[in-house]
């Protein structure tokens, strides 16, 4: 409820932004030099292949996913809650010759669907689930923008990462979020609860990899219930 009220008196339309501008310079270089390909090759064949699909990149940062996914023909739009990120994107799609390819959507990501207001063949969320109100709903908003019979790819770091190394409130906030669903700010969720949170909405098929100590990985095939 904190996080929703908070929405409320933070608007990104009119200038708020969460994301210092020295930051996002930074994170977008970092960033831009460790695309895993790797990643996006498997992502590509499980999907059936990326070309023609309508593809929505739900807090999409510096772009590069979003970019590398336009390149390899997919239908892409960029959705993020900061303006900063939004100027850095764009001029990278400028660079690419990708600024006809790519949509621009700025607002914050559980606000998508009324933005945006339609469904996805693909859905990639990478690195940014705790920027969600709250780890139950995000997961009905991300859900409701995938198409029957399309697909979602969700990577989020644990709350167990670094997690004595959190300060006192930090640790507070994660705490009552693992343990009664209650977030304020941006606390990482806990392992395990992404994957229970989407099975409890029709799909066909699901991959969980917790093969990483620190992420989990989702990918699944929402149900076509007209089949």
């Amino acid at each position: 409820m904190i996080n929703f009220v908070n929405a409320r008196l933070h608007r990104p339309e009119r200038g708020w932004d969460p994301i210092p501008p020295s930051y996002a310079a930074d994170y977008s270089n970092e960033q831009w030099s460790t695309i895993d390909h790797g990643l996006l090759d498997d992502l590509e064949k499980r999907v059936g292949g990326f070309a023609g699909k309508t593809i929505l990149d739900l807090g999409g940062g510096p772009a590069h996913y979003a970019l590398a996914m336009a390149q390899r023909g997919g239908i892409v739009t960029w959705h993020d809650v900061s303006s900063t990120y939004l100027e850095l994107a764009r001029r990278k799609a400028d660079e690419f010759g990708l600024q006809y390819k790519v949509r621009f959507s700025l607002g914050y990501l559980d606000e998508a669907p009324q933005i945006l207001s339609e469904q996805f063949d693909f859905v990639f969320n990478r690195i940014c689930w705790n920027y969600g109100f709250a780890d139950r709903s995000f997961a009905a908003v991300l859900y409701s923008m995938v198409k029957p019979g399309g697909f979602a790819y969700v990577d989020t770091t644990h709350s167990g990462f670094k997690r004595d190394q959190l300060p006192t409130l930090a640790r507070m906030r994660t705490w009552l979020n693992d343990h009664t669903g209650i977030k304020i700010g941006h606390p990482l969720p806990p392992h395990g609860r992404l994957a229970r949170l989407f099975l409890a909405f029709a799909v066909k098929r699901m991959t969980i990899d917790y093969r990483s100590p620190t992420n989990d990985r989702i990918f699944f095939e929402k149900a076509d219930l007209c089949e």
